[in-house]
C-alpha cells in the first residue's frame, strides 16, 4: 500500500473551531414573535485556510491604516483593533456591531511598525 498523502485532505494542522448556527423557525408570522433555535457543531478547519485569512485581513487592515494616518495633518494613528469571527470554513470575517449573536471569535491588535512611513 502506498503511503502517499491524497489531495483530499487540507495541507497543514487543523484547529477546531466552535460555530453557533441560529435558525428561526418555519411557522412564524412576525419578526417581533422569532423564536431561534441554536444549532452548536464542532467543526475542523486548516491552519492554512485560517492563516491565509488572516494574511488578507493584514493586508485590508494595512491599507485602512495608511488612509487614515494621511488623513489628519493633526491626529497620528497609532494602532487600530479590530474584531473578527472564524467561520466553520475558517473565512476570517470582521464584526461590524455587537449583538445577541456574536459571541466568541478573537480580537486583534495591529500596530504600525518601527520605522514604517507615516
Amino acid at each position: 500500500m502506498s503511503s502517499a498523502h491524497s489531495g483530499a485532505e487540507p495541507p497543514g494542522p487543523e484547529l477546531p473551531v466552535i460555530t453557533v448556527d441560529y435558525g428561526v423557525d418555519d411557522g412564524e408570522k412576525s419578526v417581533f414573535g422569532r423564536t431561534r433555535a441554536a444549532v452548536t457543531q464542532v467543526t475542523r478547519i486548516s491552519s492554512d485556510v485560517l492563516a491565509r485569512g488572516v494574511a488578507d485581513l493584514c493586508q485590508y487592515v494595512g491599507g485602512v491604516f495608511d488612509q487614515a494616518s494621511t488623513a489628519s495633518d493633526t491626529l497620528e494613528l497609532t494602532g487600530l483593533e479590530v474584531h473578527v469571527q472564524v467561520t466553520g470554513k475558517g473565512e476570517v470575517r470582521l464584526v461590524g456591531a455587537a449583538s445577541a449573536e456574536v459571541n466568541g471569535g478573537m480580537k486583534l491588535i495591529f500596530q504600525r511598525k518601527q520605522g514604517g512611513t507615516p
